[in-house]
């Protein structure tokens, strides 16, 4: 539809042209250089993925509080040094029938997990502090008051 202007005679161009856009070779390159991008953002994700440690405690593949307090009370049964899972030592002394485990070098995070397990199964030091009453409040605070890892010390209950 064309308009009319006060010239008689002069008409102005449709503001809406019937022309259809056929996408061209601009089309296609916008669409295969959206697919490339796309391509390579997931192929450095995956890349970065991979590189992310799959442990974030410290230590040697398969440290994990579990293990280390598994290591613990197998370590009551003896005597002497033993090295953890997470490259410190557990040093056991026995005196009658109570036995004492020393834990050095055992991460802070590994630590609070650790502590819970434990501290049912006996007496708990943390970094030279016992709890009286324990929440995991206070076990991350023990377990994180000094720089570096933290030392426990352990009494398991005599087995009755």
């Amino acid at each position: 539809m064309a308009i009319h202007s006060a010239v008689p005679g002069k008409h102005f161009p449709s503001a809406h042209p019937t022309r259809k856009h056929k996408p061209g070779p601009d089309g296609h390159v916008r669409w295969l250089s959206i697919l490339g991008v796309v391509a390579i953002v997931a192929v450095l994700g995956i890349a970065a993925m991979k590189m992310l440690p799959t442990n974030s405690l410290p230590g040697p593949a398969g440290a994990s509080p579990e293990v280390f307090a598994e290591q613990m009370e197998r370590a009551a049964q003896t005597s002497g040094v033993v090295p953890h899972v997470f490259g410190g030592t557990i040093t056991v002394e026995r005196k009658g029938n109570q036995v004492t485990l020393t834990a050095e070098g055992v991460p802070p995070t590994a630590c609070v997990s650790v502590g819970w397990k434990l501290v049912r199964k006996g007496l708990l030091t943390i970094n030279g502090t016992t709890p009286l009453r324990v929440s995991a409040a206070k076990l991350s605070e023990l377990c994180n008051q000094e720089d570096g890892p933290a030392t426990l010390v352990w009494v398991p209950k005599p087995v009755e």
